[in-house]
């Protein structure tokens, strides 16, 4: 496992097992328009074993909220946009909105944004 980015102290091997090995929940499962504040985060990559035995690194991004509720997720367009966020935001406490929808080729994705109403 390879930390590429985060906001904790990865000293801290408790917050580093919550946000890489605890169980939570997938961002797709999460419902469409759920606002989620973010106490931390990490992407990291994580080897796979493909069957035909060749290791490949999944981009994962890992989100806890106050509450202590786990997300993650592969997907690619999430993170890249979760990462803006974190850049705007530059430390400012923030929340995110879990959006779902369907390309138009008809696969469904998720994604997320800013809730901008959201008071820390």
């Amino acid at each position: 496992m390879n930390i590429v980015k985060t906001n904790i102290n990865t000293a801290d091997k408790v917050k580093v097992y919550k946000l890489t090995k605890s169980s939570g929940m997938m961002v797709q499962d999460a419902p469409a328009g759920l606002s989620v504040p973010v106490e931390s985060w990490m992407v990291y990559n994580d080897p796979k074993t493909g069957k035909d035995g060749t290791v490949k690194d999944n981009q994962v991004l890992s989100i806890v909220d106050p509450a202590g509720v786990k997300y993650s997720t592969i997907s690619a367009t999430f993170i890249r946009e979760f990462l803006d966020i974190v850049d705007i935001m530059d430390g400012t406490p923030f929340a995110i909105l879990f959006i779902h929808g369907t390309t138009k080729s008809g696969k469904a994705f998720v994604s997320c944004e800013l809730d901008c109403d959201y008071k820390a």
